[in-house]
């Protein structure tokens, strides 16, 4: 295999050849086609780190399975954590308010947990957690752009179910 001597036309080849079959499998694990995206680039930076160490080279379609199959995994573990945090600070948050505060925080969080996730987690992050665009960008490895209006989206969708 000529990308395991540094073959800079054999690697482009390899990703040419199998970039699809991994943005598939990365989809099927993580329902998101940006996160496949996201997942699929993580992947070929393992196997670029790895791939002088595939001793059969005959190996390497189940070997980049396994490495999607882990990158996945550490994907969905992320977003699951981060939804996990998210949870917990926000019923510390309603637990710490009280009187008219507290009816208005419940009503917020009602209607937060009716937000699709993704904007959901933004906000979590965001205002409970305190971390600017830039840091939520890479937590969860998205574009600046995407945090922006994904914040956005989630700010105006709130403005219209409550009243204040």
């Amino acid at each position: 295999m000529g990308c395991q001597h540094g073959d800079a036309k054999a690697f482009d080849l390899l990703v040419k050849r199998w970039h699809p079959k991994v943005l598939k499998m990365a989809y099927w694990h993580s329902k998101s086609g940006h996160a496949a995206k996201d997942i699929a680039q993580e992947t070929w930076a393992g196997v670029v780190k790895g791939i002088d160490k595939l001793h059969d080279p005959a190996r390497f379609p189940v070997w980049l399975n396994q490495i999607v199959y882990r990158k996945s995994v550490d994907w969905v573990r992320n977003i699951q954590k981060q939804r996990r945090v998210g949870r917990n600070e926000v019923k510390e948050s309603m637990h710490a308010e009280d009187g008219d505060d507290s009816d208005r925080l419940e009503q917020v969080m009602k209607h937060l947990q009716a937000l699709p996730e993704d904007q959901k987690i933004i906000l979590t992050l965001f205002y409970l957690k305190g971390h600017n665009i830039r840091e939520i960008s890479e937590i969860l490895t998205i574009p600046l752009g995407t945090v922006k209006s994904r914040l956005f989206g989630a700010r105006e969708h709130l403005k219209k179910k409550i009243n204040f």
